[in-house]
């Protein structure tokens, strides 16, 4: 489980080292050094490290611990959209606001980053695949539509 630990404290600042480019690149210089901080916790950083890095046997209950993991980072950091949403039945969030939005975005842009390709378009298509509030939505897709003409346009 040592093993475990190491490569996924190694991936996490990967991870971080990814997304403060891109959130300095938007002018969240705090958002960026503090991303993601409660992956360090005890409460995530271990389920993360079994279920995604250690080789050995999983239990039900490891995949428990990891999904209360996974569920307590989403309401520990407010650039997951699920931080907002207060009524899943009923598809009800609160608005979300820009710099969280912003962060958000680079966090998906971490992820070319580390595999050096552009986050496709369809990974992006907001309308079926998570619930943001009207607001949030209409405000992400500009971003989102400003982000890939930044990402067209040629340097001279």
């Amino acid at each position: 489980m040592l093993k475990a630990c190491w490569r996924n404290f190694l991936y996490i600042l990967d991870h971080k080292i990814n997304v403060l480019v891109e959130c300095w690149k938007e002018g969240l210089y705090i958002q960026g050094i503090i991303h993601d901080w409660s992956k360090f916790s005890p409460k995530e950083f271990f389920p993360y490290a079994k279920k995604f890095f250690y080789t050995g046997e999983k239990s039900a209950e490891d995949e428990l611990k990891w999904k209360h993991a996974w569920l307590h980072h989403q309401h520990k950091n407010k650039h997951h959209w699920e931080y907002w949403v207060v009524d899943p039945n009923n598809k009800q969030a609160l608005p979300m606001p820009r710099k969280y939005m912003i962060e958000m975005v680079c966090d998906w842009r971490s992820f070319s980053r580390k595999w050096g390709r552009k986050v496709k378009d369809s990974t992006l298509d907001l309308t079926d695949k998570i619930l943001l509030h009207p607001d949030t939505k209409k405000e992400l897709e500009i971003i989102m539509r400003n982000k890939r003409g930044d990402d067209t346009k040629v340097i001279s």
